[in-house]
């Protein structure tokens, strides 16, 4: 990858795998840096040092989007759908009979 570019290498950002031509990357602190990318030839977009190639440590903890809620509820669906299909007599009249 050329100097001039950098790549989106945090799995749970929205913009992974993607690649970009830096505009500029800010002097702050590390946990708040930032790189100022070309995005459609007019945008400019913001982007964390952290969350990119440009991150001097490049090994990751798989992560996820998915909120505590969110593997809450859908654990407690799956655990619905457990329940066994009721004896055929109690299916809709459309159903095949056994």
């Amino acid at each position: 990858m050329p100097p001039d570019e950098v790549e989106v290498t945090d799995p749970a950002h929205p913009l992974f795998g993607r690649r970009f031509t830096i505009l500029s990357i800010s002097r702050q602190p590390r946990d708040s840096a930032v790189v100022y990318v070309a995005y459609r030839d007019m945008m400019r977009l913001r982007i964390p040092v952290s969350s990119t190639s440009l991150s001097p440590c490049q090994v990751r903890l798989p992560r996820t989007k998915w909120t505590r809620e969110a593997v809450q509820e859908l654990l407690s669906l799956v655990t619905e759908g457990d329940t066994p299909c009721r004896s055929p007599e109690t299916s809709g009249e459309g159903s095949r009979r056994p």
